[in-house]
C-alpha cells in the first residue's frame, strides 16, 4: 500500500485546498493508498500558527507595506533569503524528523514545509520522491528549493521567475490543482442550478476565505459598470464583510458567506474578480474563466496579477474605477473575454491533469 504524505498549513484555505485537490488525485491513481496530512505550523510549535497567522493578517490589512519589503528583500538580497530559508528550514526540518514516518511520497504546498524538507534531504532524511506545488501563480524565493525533486509552477510563465529563485532547482508545469468538479463546464445550465439570471453578466467576486482587501469596493464598482451585472460576492468566513455587504440595497447583488459550490458559481461567471491570484485564481484557470484583478494585496498578490495578466489570463485593475471600466470594456468588446478564456483554455490542454503530475513524480510513465 502506498504511504503518501501532504505537509500543508492552515493560512486561510488555499495551502489546504491544494492538498485536498492532490489527495483527491492520489486516490485516482492508487486507490488503496494512504494519505496522512500534516500542517507545517503545527509542527513547528504549539502557538505557531495562530502567531504566524496573526503576523499575515496584520502584514495584509495594516502595514503592506513592511509586507512589501519583506517581499522585495527575498528577491534583492540573495544571502538574506537564504538565512531566512535555512533558519525555517532546520526549524521545520528537525520538528518534521520526530513525526515524517516512512512515506513513498511526499506532498507539499506550504513554502515553509517544503524548506523543512529540504533541510532532511539535505542529511540524507528523506529519500522518497518530494514534490512542492507552488500555488501562487508567481513563485517568490521562499517557494522554491533546490534538492527537492519537482518544484511545480501553475503556466510556463511562471519557469522562468522560479528558476531565477534558485538556478539549479527542478522545475515542471502543473495543472491546476484544484478538485476535479473546478473544470469548463455548462454555463447556462450552472446558472439554472444556482438561480442566476440567464443573460446577465455574472461577476463572481472571492477573496479567499478571509474575505481580503476592498471587497466592498468591488462589489460597488461592479454595480456602477453596466445594468446587466450582477456580482456574486463570495465572503467566506468574514461575517463582517458579509453584513456590511447586506446593507446595500441593489437587488442585482448577491451575498454569500461559506459555501461548497465554488465551482458551480465559477462555471456560471462570466468573469471572476480576485485579488490575490491563488486558490480562486486557480479554480478560475481550472474553469477556464477570465480573471479581474482588483487592488491586489501587497507583495505576492501584486506579483501574481501582473503575471496573469502577462501570460493573458487575467486584468489588472489597481486605481478607483479601473474595475468598472474593465467590465465595461469586456461587455463591449465581447472577443476580448474569449480571448482570454480561449488562453485558459489552451493551458489546460497542454499542463495535463495533475495525474500525470503525480505519475512523473513518482517515477511512473505518463
Amino acid at each position: 500500500m502506498k504511504q503518501v504524505l501532504v505537509l500543508s498549513a492552515t493560512m486561510g484555505e488555499g495551502h489546504n485546498a491544494t492538498g485536498r485537490a492532490l489527495a483527491e488525485a492520489v486516490h485516482r491513481l492508487w486507490p488503496d493508498a494512504e494519505i496522512r496530512w500534516l500542517d507545517a505550523l503545527d509542527v513547528m510549535g504549539p502557538g505557531v500558527g495562530p502567531l504566524f497567522r496573526q503576523i499575515y493578517v496584520t502584514n495584509v490589512r495594516r502595514t503592506p507595506w513592511l509586507y512589501e519589503f519583506f517581499y522585495w528583500a527575498l528577491w534583492r538580497w540573495r544571502w538574506f533569503a537564504a538565512a531566512c530559508k535555512r533558519f525555517t528550514g532546520a526549524w521545520c526540518g528537525r520538528r518534521l524528523a520526530r513525526v515524517l514516518g516512512q512515506p513513498d511520497l511526499v506532498l507539499s504546498t506550504y513554502p515553509l514545509g517544503t524548506a523543512g524538507l529540504e533541510w532532511l534531504r539535505r542529511r540524507g532524511r528523506l529519500p522518497s520522491p518530494v514534490g512542492a506545488w507552488i500555488s501562487d501563480f508567481a513563485p517568490h524565493p521562499f517557494w522554491v528549493y533546490g534538492r527537492i525533486d519537482r518544484n511545480l509552477v501553475m503556466h510556463p510563465v511562471a519557469i522562468p521567475p522560479a528558476v531565477r529563485c534558485v538556478p539549479d532547482a527542478p522545475v515542471a508545469v502543473s495543472a491546476p490543482p484544484v478538485r476535479a468538479v473546478f473544470r469548463p463546464g455548462d454555463r447556462e445550465a450552472a446558472r439554472r442550478r444556482l438561480g442566476l439570471p440567464p443573460e446577465a453578466f455574472v461577476a463572481l467576486v472571492s477573496c479567499g476565505s478571509l474575505g481580503f482587501g476592498q471587497v466592498e469596493a468591488a462589489a460597488r464598482e461592479l454595480l456602477a459598470a453596466h445594468p446587466s451585472v450582477v456580482p456574486v460576492v463570495v465572503c467566506g468566513r468574514n461575517e463582517r464583510l458579509a453584513r456590511a455587504l447586506r446593507r446595500l440595497t441593489d437587488p442585482r447583488l448577491r451575498v454569500l458567506g461559506w459555501t461548497d459550490d465554488m465551482a458551480g458559481f465559477t462555471v456560471a461567471a462570466d468573469v471572476v474578480v480576485t485579488n490575490a491570484g491563488g486558490a480562486t485564481g486557480l479554480e478560475a484557470l481550472a474553469c477556464a474563466r477570465p480573471v479581474l484583478m482588483h487592488r491586489p494585496i501587497a507583495a505576492h498578490g501584486r506579483a501574481n496579477a501582473r503575471l496573469m495578466a502577462e501570460a493573458g489570463l487575467a486584468m489588472v485593475c489597481e486605481a478607483d474605477g479601473e474595475l468598472t471600466a474593465a467590465v465595461r470594456q469586456l461587455i463591449d468588446t465581447p472577443g476580448l473575454g474569449k480571448t482570454m478564456t480561449e488562453a485558459a483554455a489552451r493551458h489546460l490542454e497542454s499542463a495535463g491533469d495533475l495525474d500525470d503530475a503525480l505519475r512523473a513524480l513518482a517515477g511512473q510513465p505518463v
